[in-house]
């Protein structure tokens, strides 16, 4: 990989980390590139990420989103992450722990001049993140809660475009409920990811009728149907780990979107 042996050849370069699709063992000719960069405090103020990226492959555009990720869209129209950070910044991979999906942290190393890079990355081996707790899922079901309620109360003052984004909040915590029920929390933060083979087919049929265009009445019935739908899937959660649900605020809500 030209990233790998461009590190190794850059003076300033301590380590490199891959992480995403393809550490995942998920990754195609679609998937994007994502890396840490990290750079001896000596040399990071005056490292030029733009030159030392453009060794690897020319690229059409650079910016830095609302993140502050280094992205590049490169001449063959792939798109590539980087965060550049001084090597004393290294232990933030420990913090990954809470959020990521991990399975082989050996691919993730790909340039590592002092072997420190591995040291962090083993923190992420063992990592266990506890999804299926009644603490957890009631996090979800608050934040599901509080999403549709917004939705809901924009698409009633007639912000149509303002409903269908608040939309895509609600679907991502009722998926994130239909991944506690199916047992399939790999892809939580992105709950979408590899959706069509990861959940049963009977639940992504009940979720495309959760989704919706600008029509006034179809964002209605996208509403109801994530109501009815995951007051459903939290029926069953409450009853194998043992926690009590509002059931009242889902009637609430659906005798509220008629109004």
């Amino acid at each position: 990989m030209k990233v790998k042996e461009l590190g190794g050849q850059t003076p300033g370069v301590n380590a490199i980390m891959m992480y995403g699709s393809f550490t995942q063992g998920s990754g195609d000719a679609f998937s994007d590139i994502e890396f840490y960069i990290f750079i001896e405090d000596e040399s990071y103020k005056s490292f030029s990420s733009k030159a030392w990226v453009a060794g690897i492959c020319p690229f059409y555009i650079h910016l830095v989103n609302e993140f502050g990720t280094e992205v590049f869209i490169f001449e063959n129209l792939v798109r590539g992450e980087f965060h550049f950070l001084p090597v004393t910044d290294m232990p933030i991979i420990e913090t990954f722990a809470a959020v990521g999906f991990f399975p082989d942290v050996n691919a993730m190393c790909l340039y590592d001049k002092n072997n420190t890079l591995k040291q962090h990355l083993s923190v992420l081996k063992n990592s266990m993140i506890e999804r299926n707790s009644a603490e957890s899922i009631e996090s979800v079901i608050n934040n599901y809660f509080n999403a549709i309620l917004f939705g809901i109360n924009v698409l009633k003052r007639g912000e149509t475009a303002r409903s269908l984004e608040c939309l895509w909040y609600v679907q991502k915590y009722y998926l994130q409920l239909i991944r506690l029920e199916e047992n399939t929390t790999d892809h939580w933060v992105n709950p979408t990811k590899c959706l069509e083979a990861e959940i049963s087919a009977a639940n992504y049929q009940r979720y495309q009728k959760c989704t919706s265009d600008l029509n006034e009445n179809n964002l209605r019935s996208a509403y109801k149907e994530l109501l009815f739908a995951a007051r459903e899937v939290v029926g069953k959660l409450s009853a194998r780990y043992s926690f009590n649900y509002d059931y009242e605020l889902f009637q609430r809500l659906i005798d509220y979107i008629e109004v």
